[in-house]
């Protein structure tokens, strides 16, 4: 089984010296297995727990205890980092609610002055109502002015003339 080549990004970068790390305890030692390190055909620097050939030498891998400070340290950054990115997703979950609320109110507002608009555009006579009841029609002029009202009530309410 071959692990990674040395010149992979992650063994460079620690990562795969941090998981080691993680896996020890920091009472004891971390027990020693036979590590083989060869060369493939393109040059790179291969670690394996086979070696490629009987006569493979084993090579000695020296893994030092993790700093229980740092460690700490570490753990305590993780937390703070995984902390604050919690606060950050639900800022985020509130802000797209507040928003959707927002495009809701305004979605709405848009389609009641279009509505009040296209029902002063209908055709027949308009009227409202006076106090004991009776119909008293809007001449010419007043439902050209209203008309001309809701038209630039939707196109506030809605960015466009209607």
């Amino acid at each position: 089984m071959r692990l990674l080549p040395a010149s992979f990004d992650a063994w460079r970068s620690g990562a795969v010296l941090g998981a080691l790390l993680a896996l020890g305890s920091p009472n004891r030692p971390l027990s020693a297995q036979e590590i083989y390190k060869s060369v493939d055909a393109d040059g790179h620097v291969v670690y394996s727990d086979r070696g490629n050939s009987k006569n493979a030498p084993k090579t000695t891998v020296r893994v030092d205890q993790p700093d229980p400070v740092e460690a700490a340290r570490l753990a305590k950054e993780q937390a703070r980092l995984q902390s604050e990115d919690a606060r950050r997703t639900k800022q985020q979950a509130i802000d797209d609610r507040n928003k959707a609320a927002e495009d809701r109110r305004k979605q709405a507002a848009c389609q009641s002055a279009r509505n009040n608009y296209y029902r002063l555009v209908d055709p027949g006579r308009l009227f409202h109502r006076d106090a004991d009841g009776n119909r008293l029609f809007y001449t010419d002029d007043e439902i050209a002015a209203m008309r001309d009202e809701a038209k630039r009530a939707a196109t506030a309410a809605c960015g466009a003339a209607p």
